[in-house]
């Protein structure tokens, strides 16, 4: 039976449609997937069913009744809930409150009551609490309910916002990049209660960047690309469709949408030393991957090589599928890689803004686009917007290791590599560089990383390699890597 049905939507904005006679239908308790490249119209098909944005045509119909043009409350006492993209919820508030919060659209007592807190209003207020408490055990949060929401962990700010989302009782619940930041632990967890929320009957509308993860939860997917349908079906069916493969990999991209980097056999040698020894890895979209070892075990040359920067001198490097070895560093990066170099190269002379402007040198689309995306930015590094007209090399330490991870990201890579982002820093620093790194990836960006920090770059990272005297000596899980013995004793420095 047809829950949600969006038919022939169009949004316009200006003479660009992000949104171009899109049709869609969501079933009665499944799990639907959203899924497309970045700024292929996803978010904005969310903002237009929730009512953040009116349609420029068509009709979003719920349950047979159309909801254009209602106000995002009103569809929300309807029976849609949703979470954002960037975590919306209200800082200065306990976790406690914003679940309570989000049941507003299904409380009874009028302002009255509340102002003389009558015995309705204390019984409601009571049914309330115990309902917010219900909902945060249900996630593993009911021990957290006096902690200012601003204050938990990323992961579990996003575990608040389904929560708060299910406090209003949804029919459907849209979830917009809810595994966003996440580390491999906590993506497990997510699906747990995606899938406990789905046995409650309560349909499942989600945007996801992780394929792993959305080809495991869904029933049904949607592929947009440039605001159209390009395919719909089951997962089995997604995965092999030619349209699909190409928005993902571009023209001649394989089949396997997954794998985005795959390094084989690679070599390196400076002079007679060989640096790299045969290095085979792979990393696929959507990932963290984390590379970890001694100084002057290859990692950094190993990087160098993926970018362009050094030339191997046997092996292979494929990106999208396609062979990027012995590839000049321009060339590499218009192919969409981005590397943050280990010592941190701004521009000194240039303001923050102006340095920032220099990421972007290669992008031909909207400029308004492009500012709009390094507005998102800000909002994950509110420092550097804080020192928009400073000159680069006033910064600190910090700053300016924040200002070259904004610069690689503005260019809109697919893959980006960190080299070292913590060398260097002080430990408030450090802390700060490593809560952003899975809200980057949450971005859309896959993320290759070398760290000396073993324990909090295997504790952001989906799958990790340890690299010893130009080989890969062990491959793993980053939450695996960090139990295993040998790892914890020759770089955790434990016993």
């Amino acid at each position: 039976m047809e829950l949600l049905k969006v038919d022939h939507v169009t949004m316009q904005f200006g003479g660009l449609k992000a949104i171009n006679d899109l049709n869609m239908s969501v079933e009665k308790g499944e799990i639907h997937g959203l899924l497309g490249p970045n700024g292929s119209g996803k978010t904005t098909c969310f903002n237009v069913i929730s009512g953040v944005y009116q349609a420029t045509s068509g009709n979003v119909v719920l349950e047979g009744q159309t909801i254009n043009g209602r106000q995002r409350h009103e569809i929300n006492q309807l029976g849609i809930a949703r979470t954002f993209q960037h975590i919306s919820l209200f800082s200065t508030m306990n976790v406690l409150e914003n679940v309570i919060v989000g049941q507003h659209c299904r409380t009874g007592s009028g302002v009255v009551s509340a102002i003389l807190r009558t015995k309705k209003e204390r019984e409601e207020e009571r049914r309330m609490i115990d309902r917010a408490f219900e909902l945060l055990d249900f996630v593993g949060l009911s021990k957290r309910a006096g902690e200012l929401a601003c204050n938990l962990p990323y992961g579990e700010q996003r575990l608040l916002e389904i929560v708060r989302g299910l406090a209003s009782q949804p029919k459907l619940m849209m979830l917009d990049e809810a595994s966003a930041g996440m580390n491999s632990v906590e993506k497990d967890n997510l699906i747990r209660i995606i899938r406990a929320i789905s046995a409650q009957g309560i349909t499942i509308l989600m945007i996801e960047h992780d394929m792993k993860l959305a080809m495991s939860l869904s029933d049904q997917i949607t592929v947009l690309d440039h605001g159209a349908k390009i395919a719909e079906g089951v997962p089995q069916e997604i995965q092999t469709n030619q349209k699909v493969i190409e928005a993902y990999l571009g023209k001649g991209g394989v089949s396997h949408v997954q794998n985005l980097l795959e390094v084989k056999e690679l070599e390196h040698k400076y002079g007679a030393i060989r640096s790299l020894k045969g290095v085979s890895l792979c990393v696929n979209q959507g990932e963290v991957v984390a590379l970890i070892g001694a100084n002057g075990a290859g990692k950094t040359t190993l990087l160098r090589c993926i970018s362009g920067i050094l030339k191997p001198c046997g092996g292979s490097i494929l990106f999208e599928g396609k062979s990027i070895y012995g590839l000049p560093s321009h060339a590499v990066a218009k192919r969409g890689i981005a590397q943050v170099l280990e010592s941190r190269h701004v521009f000194p002379k240039l303001t923050v803004m102006e340095n920032i402007q220099m990421g972007a040198f290669l992008r031909k689309d909207d400029p308004k686009k492009i500012q709009e995306e390094v507005e998102g930015l800000f909002e994950i590094f509110p420092r550097l917007k804080e020192r928009i007209t400073q000159l680069a090399g006033t910064l600190s330490g910090g700053e300016q290791q924040m200002l070259v991870m904004v610069r690689a990201m503005i260019s809109n890579p697919r893959l980006l590599i960190l080299d070292e982002p913590s060398l260097g820093l002080a430990p408030i620093f450090i802390d700060e560089v490593f809560e952003i790194i899975p809200r980057l990836r949450g971005l859309g960006s896959t993320i290759l990383l070398v760290e000396q920090n073993a324990s909090m770059a295997l504790a952001v990272a989906d799958r990790g390699y340890v690299m010893e005297t130009g080989n890969i000596t062990l491959e793993d899980t980053g939450a695996k890597l960090l139990e295993n013995d040998q790892v914890r004793k020759m770089y955790l420095g434990e016993e």
